[in-house]
Formats: structure tokens, C-alpha cells, sequence
């Protein structure tokens, strides 16, 4: 399809992909899920404060 205004034959955008649009919302929920995953598991096999780590039976 051409832009009728335009005699050079200039195609006109259909805009973004469906599937474009369905990755990038998937991966910022995936960012989300890593990011969620990450901050849960960040205390275990951890001592605060640091001080406490040499305390820590080997």
C-alpha cells in the first residue's frame, strides 16, 4: 500500500508488529520476574553485618 499524496510511491507504516510488541512486553516482565527472583534469594547464605562473618563456624 502507497501514500497517495505522495508521487514518489512512499509505502505507508502499518506501525509495529504485533509480535514486537508481544516481546518487548514479555520482557520487561520477564525483568520484573528475574529482578523479583534476585532480591529473594539475596539473604540466604548471607551474614549482616559483616562484622558477624568471622563468627561464621567453617
Amino acid at each position: 500500500m502507497f501514500d497517495p499524496q505522495d508521487d514518489r510511491g512512499v509505502p505507508i507504516s502499518t506501525g509495529i508488529p504485533r509480535l514486537v510488541i508481544a516481546a518487548g512486553i514479555a520482557g520487561v516482565v520477564l525483568i520484573f520476574i528475574v529482578a523479583g527472583m534476585v532480591l529473594s534469594s539475596a539473604g540466604f547464605g548471607h551474614v549482616w553485618p559483616a562484622e558477624d562473618s568471622t563468627n561464621i563456624k567453617l
